[in-house]
């Protein structure tokens, strides 16, 4: 599970039941992060933001309040391993014309290392309206014979802390911020992170490297120069705790990225934390006029047509919409300065050499998968090659029984998760297209009913939710895609 599915805007929930609702809906925001403690252990802290106008406010004895029950229930299977519920009170106001201001939770609760389902409800007492409920699958896993890395906390504001509370670490007092979206008005993002057991694994007060930056969350291209390196000494938690300035980031999505790494520079740990950055003000795509004394400036116009749009695999969706309105208006200035600037921004030191070894791929992918109708990077083989590379194995199937022809490709490492696996398959029988049937890697085609679909040539399923159609005879798919050759 990505960071970015742990928030939940719990209003957008609220929709499932708005027939039912008052114009008091409870508007709130709920995140989470874990983390790991020398003496007691993996923990998650919660933190829920209320909207104080969503609520609705009740007598007591004095003033008015609003009363919100939350529950928690962390299961493994249908065993209750961990469970906390209270009543959440906000600020009291004098009467129902006061400003009712917004109100904030968190909570420590710790938990063993594993797997589990997270349960949120979340209820106003003072409401009619239905209860909140969400479920989450949660995992932690800080081994004690590793360098880990807590989960980023996003956060809001920071400040020395002079009194201890639930809001205190290393020092400081933290309120976290509760949504992964940062429209215009912010100019800044904060992070805080615990890095555990580099004493352990490196040895006492051994020097080792921390890196963190932005990066573009589809392209992994880190953004200019918000990036920085922290030295540290080793020790049993070690703390970062830092701010970028994000008003010249354009409006698109990105990655949060903590890097440790030892004095090899091997790299010992990694964590990261997506978030969604709103800016319309300013350029999507900084250019610039250097592109007249590059290789670039030499390229035909119909050339270089043809070279962006074979960059796409490897292009932000802010690159790809931005290269699309370049060819359509055929501005060959624009055209050339948009080439350079995706060049210079991957390798700033030879832009040039960068291309030249992408346009082998590019060759490659022309010789081995275009079709008469496709440039080899536009088939889904072709854009798997130039944005994973080649794969470590590749089993090519032309003739099963029962079968249409498929490729399963096995990489050891794609995108920073490991073993991953694509099945393409050629159902018209003729081109060479084959096109991506199923993947187990985040943010391609997931589709469990693959081995179905691939044996449709000859047979039908009996069952339309039927993962495994496996009996029949010659059936080696499964072996392929669980046992890489």
């Amino acid at each position: 599970m990505t960071k970015a599915a742990q928030y939940i805007f719990l209003f957008l929930i609220a929709t499932l039941y708005s027939n039912q609702l008052t114009s008091a809906s409870l508007k709130a925001f709920f995140t989470y992060s874990t983390f790991n403690s020398p003496t007691d252990g993996p923990y998650i802290e919660t933190y829920l933001s209320v909207n104080g106008n969503s609520v609705v406010y009740a007598n007591n004895e004095n003033n008015r309040q609003a009363v919100i029950e939350i529950t928690y229930i962390f299961k493994q299977g249908e065993t209750i391993k961990q469970f906390k519920k209270y009543n959440l009170l906000s600020p009291s106001i004098s009467d129902s014309s006061a400003i009712k201001p917004n109100f904030a939770d968190q909570q420590r609760i710790s938990l063993p290392n594993g797997d589990y389902e997270f349960e949120i409800t979340i209820r106003d007492t003072n409401s009619t309206a239905p209860p909140f409920k969400t479920t989450q699958k949660i995992a932690l896993n800080y081994d004690q014979n590793k360098i880990t890395i807590s989960d980023i906390e996003l956060v809001e504001s920071i400040a020395k802390t002079e009194r201890k509370s639930m809001l205190s670490k290393a020092g400081y007092d933290i309120l976290p911020y509760t949504s992964d979206f940062y429209p215009e008005s912010f100019d800044k993002i904060a992070f805080y992170a615990e890095i555990y057991h580099t004493d352990k694994i490196l040895g006492d007060e051994e020097d080792y490297l921390i890196n963190y930056f932005i990066e573009s969350s589809e392209s992994n291209i880190i953004m200019g120069n918000l990036k920085g390196f922290t030295r540290e000494k080793s020790k049993a938690v070690n703390v970062i705790l830092k701010t970028f300035s994000i008003d010249k980031l354009p409006s698109g999505n990105y990655n949060i990225v903590i890097e440790v790494k030892n004095k090899a520079n091997e790299l010992l740990a990694l964590k990261k934390i997506f978030f969604q950055r709103s800016n319309p003000q300013v350029t999507p795509i900084v250019l610039s006029d250097d592109f007249q004394n590059s290789f670039v400036n030499d390229i035909p116009a119909d050339e270089l047509k043809e070279h962006i749009k074979s960059i796409q695999p490897i292009s932000s969706t802010i690159e790809i919409n931005f290269a699309n309105n370049q060819l359509k208006g055929d501005d060959e200035t624009l055209m050339k300065q948009f080439f350079y600037n995706f060049w210079l921004t991957r390798n700033t030191t030879n832009p040039e050499l960068e291309w030249n070894e992408y346009y082998k791929k590019v060759k490659i992918t022309q010789q081995e998968f275009s079709t008469g109708i496709k440039k080899g990077y536009e088939t889904d083989r072709g854009r798997t090659f130039l944005k994973y590379g080649k794969p470590n194995s590749r089993m090519e199937v032309k003739s099963e029984p029962n079968a249409y022809p498929y490729e399963i490709w096995h990489y050891h490492q794609a995108n920073n998760f490991s073993n991953i696996k694509f099945v393409f398959y050629n159902p018209d029988l003729i081109s060479n297209d084959y096109p991506l049937l199923h993947s187990n890697l985040y943010g391609e085609i997931k589709n469990p009913q693959w081995k179905v679909q691939l044996h449709k040539r000859t047979n039908s399923p009996i069952d339309i939710n039927e993962e495994n159609n496996s009996e029949h005879w010659g059936d080696r798919a499964g072996d392929y895609y669980n046992n890489p050759r």
